[in-house]
Formats: C-alpha cells, structure tokens, sequence
C-alpha cells in the first residue's frame, strides 16, 4: 500500500471500533523511506528491556543481573537512562511503573520478530507469563534467541506502525476534547507506539523516543 492508502486503511478499522479521526491528519511515511533496525539489534533491545523488568520485581536480583548482562555483551546496548535505573538499589515507585509498562513494548518487539501471532485491536494488557514462555530461560544463554531471529515485512510493520500512530492521535483528540470515552488502554497504545517508532529508526536513540 501506498502511505496514502495506509491511511486510509487504518481509518477504516478504527471506525469500526468506534473512533472516528479528524482527516488532517497526514499519512504516515512511504515504504521506501524507512530503515528498520535490525532482528539482532530488536532482539537485545527485547533482552535488556525484559531484565530490566525482573530488578523492577526484585531488587535483590540488580548485581547478578548486571553481571549477565556484561557476560553476554548487552551492557553495551543498554541505553544511558537505562543505566541509571540500573545503578540504583532502590526505585522510585513511578520507575517501577514506567518500566513494568514496558512489557508491552517488549511485546511488540516480539510481534516485529515474529514471536508473536498478532497484536490484538482491542489493545488489552499482555500477560506477563505470555512474554516470559517467548524468551530465553532466565540467565541462560541468549545466544541462539538473538542469532535465529526474524523480522516481520516493512509492509506489515508499517501497517502497525500507520494504527498506533492514529490511536495515539484519537486519545489525544479525545483528551482536547475533554473526553473520557476511549474505547482502548491508551497506555498500551502509548507503548507500542513507542517501540515501532524505535522499529522504524524514526528517533535515533531508545531514550528519545
């Protein structure tokens, strides 16, 4: 599809959950311009972002964590902010949110790999057992987890990418408009949106987004 006919595409399925857009709203980028990261580079991002949720559970896992993380060569892919969370032996309880919302980065990042089917429209929450059965055995070796990976078609990433962009726009219309009727978690919207414009190199570092 054109980025045109994307566009139009999305609008279709949004309006049949119910969420209608103002139409000046652009049509997302062509395929031709867009550079994805690569599988290599998704899956160590999946890798330090699931870590990073395990301190977030318990903290007495910090140094052994870090410890693997340097063994297998993703502390250098660990990203400045993500080194501060690291480096502290307590977390403020809105960074544990922030990075526990991160889950459902993660399972998108899987979706781009191919480790998941789909990415459900009604955009519940993920089951944190879901993702776990989706990745390496804890602080084993990642090896093969990140040397067979795949990546879904720019086409279909694409198709994602044009979705959440426009659900991120309906709760921030709905939110100018002083509405609370939002037919989906805008915090999983939020996340995905995330972790596709990250996908699509749309910002150049994770902590710019």
């Amino acid at each position: 599809m054109t980025a045109l006919e994307r566009k139009q595409h999305t609008e279709k399925l949004l309006e049949a959950l119910g969420i209608r857009l103002r139409d000046e709203l652009p049509p997302w980028e062509e395929e031709d311009n867009i550079k994805l990261r690569t599988p290599r580079e998704i899956a160590q991002r999946i890798l330090i972002l699931s870590y990073l949720n395990c301190i977030a559970t318990d903290s007495n896992l910090l140094e052994p964590v870090i410890s693997f993380l340097r063994q297998e060569n993703l502390w250098e892919h660990v990203s400045e902010e993500e080194k501060k969370l690291f480096d502290k032996t307590q977390l403020a309880d809105d960074e544990i949110a922030t990075i526990q919302w991160r889950g459902e980065a993660i399972w998108t990042l899987l979706w781009v790999i191919k480790r998941v089917d789909h990415l459900d429209l009604s955009l519940t929450e993920v089951n944190t057992s879901d993702v776990i059965e989706r990745l390496p055995a804890f602080m084993q070796s990642p090896s093969d987890f990140i040397n067979t990976t795949t990546m879904r078609s720019v086409s279909e990433i694409l198709d994602q990418s044009d979705l959440v962009f426009r659900l991120n726009w309906a709760a921030r219309q709905a939110q100018l408009d002083g509405s609370d009727d939002i037919p989906f978690n805008t915090s999983v919207a939020y996340e995905r949106y995330f972790a596709i414009n990250w996908v699509t190199c749309m910002r150049a570092q994770w902590d710019e987004m």
